[in-house]
């Protein structure tokens, strides 16, 4: 009797026992490498395990100081957890760009969770703190990290996981006239930084030529995952001499974070030939040629009502089809302009634009989409945002950068809408400038 009530006791004591609950919200964090060098993208992971319901992420702003984090991919799926149980899985990429080297410990990366439901703090991980609006916060571990300094180097290193460097030369010839513009346009494009990190490109002097310096612009191209950056630098090379120049060779050393290795990106040097300026008019002391005097042949004078009805009849007909060409051409270069914008076909679409600007303003020198942004600063903003826009584009996926990513899918839509409102606009006419010396172009506005 005594054994069978010890035994029943021990059942007792067992069943009583409450069952170590599973919590129904768990985080997984897959943390930055622990050793990175200053000015390298570093990625790191954050997993939320739900079975609470949760309806709404927002992510705190990090308090990390010369740091820039970044987000970039929210996934949404199932999964399953180590005991067995199936939860929802928010799955959440972020980055991080240390400015500066040096032993650095980053407090938590936290998130405040919107749930559709009340929940208990019973089954939540002790890491979850609930805030008066009834959300709830859940941060990862603090951050721990050693950024290192770059290998030393003669030359200004930037740490990349990929560098590409191009360059344009305008126009594309071998050889010019003496005082003649020649532009050179330098891209340089690094994944895994900024664009604070990469390093102005070195202008060497050229003989019997003068360098005029563009601007020099630092762009961040989006992507879909990860940081970029892009520097272009324009220069404009007038030759003062017959003879041979050389666009120098142009060499970016830069720092792999692939493969641990300092490399360098190489632009090769750009010949020319420079042919005298163009022949002369005739010295003026050589004799005038005068041409041979034929004998004249009689003309019936006109009377006095034919020279005031051949013109009165005629000056209508020839304003009319002057007109009606004039307009037949501007339609014919709306319908150009249409046509590559929904096409998609940006190279088309820059060379239609110049077209029609020519036959607009046919008492401007318009030579490139410069001077069509110039013509519409005051009177279209929206269609100068545009031409920006197409001007990033073709030079940042044309033939000297096709490796940045462009929203390709809205440009031509965007401006195709555009031109069509900067086509209704009316100017004045303007009296056309005369000129005796050639323009030096491009200025500072672009490409």
């Amino acid at each position: 009797m005594v054994r069978f009530f010890l035994f029943f006791a021990g059942i007792v004591m067992l069943s009583g026992r409450p069952a170590e609950a599973v919590p129904r919200l768990a985080l997984r964090f897959d943390p930055p490498p622990l050793e990175v060098y200053v000015g390298q993208e570093a990625f790191f992971h954050v997993r939320l395990l739900d079975r609470i319901g949760i309806n709404g992420i927002a992510v705190m702003p990090a308090d990390w100081p010369n740091v820039d984090v970044f987000a970039w991919e929210k996934k949404f799926g199932s999964a399953v957890a180590e005991d067995g149980t199936s939860y929802i899985l928010h799955d959440m990429l972020f980055s991080m760009v240390p400015k500066v080297s040096g032993e650095m410990i980053f407090p938590s990366f936290c998130l405040v969770l919107h749930v559709s439901t009340m929940v208990s703090d019973r089954d939540l991980p002790d890491t979850v703190r609930f805030l008066s609006d009834g959300r709830i916060e859940i941060c990862t571990p603090r951050v721990q990290m050693t950024v290192e300094k770059l290998p030393p180097s003669s030359s200004p290193l930037f740490a990349a996981s990929e560098v590409k460097l191009f360059d344009g030369v305008e126009p594309k010839v071998s050889s010019v006239r003496e005082g003649t513009p020649v532009k050179r346009s330098v891209l340089l494009s690094a994944k895994g930084t900024l664009p604070a990190f990469l390093p102005d490109f070195t202008i060497e002097e050229i003989e019997n030529s003068r360098i005029y310096k563009g601007k020099t612009e630092r762009t961040s191209p989006s992507g879909q995952k990860g940081v970029s950056a892009a520097l272009r630098q324009t220069i404009v090379i007038v030759p003062k001499k017959a003879g041979k120049i050389v666009l120098p060779e142009i060499k970016v050393p830069w720092f792999n974070t692939r493969t641990g290795q300092t490399e360098t990106a190489v632009v090769p040097a750009y010949p020319l030939i420079v042919l005298p300026a163009s022949d002369a008019v005739a010295d003026e002391n050589e004799p005038e040629i005068v041409p041979e005097q034929k004998e004249k042949t009689p003309v019936r004078s006109k009377t006095f009502q034919e020279l005031i009805v051949l013109p009165v009849f005629f000056l209508p007909v020839w304003l009319f089809f002057k007109t009606a060409g004039k307009r037949k051409a501007r339609k014919e270069a709306v319908n150009a302009v249409r046509t590559a914008c929904l096409n998609n076909d940006f190279e088309q679409a820059s060379q239609a634009i110049l077209a029609w600007a020519v036959n607009v303003f046919p008492e401007v020198s318009v030579k490139n989409l410069s001077d069509v942004r110039a013509e519409f600063r005051e009177k279209s903003p929206a269609f100068v945002q545009q031409l920006e826009k197409l001007e990033q584009y073709l030079y940042g996926t044309g033939r000297f950068a096709k490796h940045i990513p462009s929203a390709k899918e809205s440009l031509g839509k965007d401006l195709f809408a555009s031109f069509q409102q900067a086509a209704q606009i009316k100017f004045p006419k303007r009296k056309k400038k005369k000129s005796k010396l050639p323009a030096l172009y491009p200025d500072d506005d672009g490409f």
